[in-house]
This record gives structure tokens, sequence and C-alpha cells, in this order.
């Protein structure tokens, strides 16, 4: 992370995540270990990602909703 001087590919979707609910063109990703310097990157939209996070949420919902109706109806 801190050689490449990039967000750890780990933390990208929940980055991603938060620019989407919160619909900012940009979030501070900040790493902190006691003993090695402060890591801080700015991550801006992916909007393809958050184009794919979008449409999964939606498929989620829909199959909650699939689901809830199935149990409902017992």
């Amino acid at each position: 992370m801190l050689l490449a001087d990039e967000i750890p590919s780990e933390h990208v979707a929940q980055c991603q995540g938060g620019l989407w609910v919160s619909e900012r063109e940009w979030i501070d990703f900040v790493s902190y270990w006691p003993g090695m310097p402060l890591f801080m990157k700015w991550a801006y939209r992916d909007e393809a990602m958050l184009q794919a996070i979008a449409e999964r949420v939606e498929a989620f919902y829909e199959e909650l909703e699939r689901r809830m109706a199935m149990v409902m109806a017992v």
C-alpha cells in the first residue's frame, strides 16, 4: 500500500460503496499502524463500479421481496 501509493484492493469496494451512498465525488482513505507513517489517499468515484454496486443492491432487494412474499404467504 505505502510503496505502491494505492488503496489496497480489499478496501476499494468499501470506498466506492461509501461514495455511492453519500453521493460524494471523492473520499479520504486513511490507514494507520503504530510505528508506521500515516497513509492517506483520495479515492474518486468509479462510475462503472458504482453501477455494478447499484445493480447488485437492486437484485438483492428483488430477491428479498420475493422471499418475504413467500414467507408471508405461508
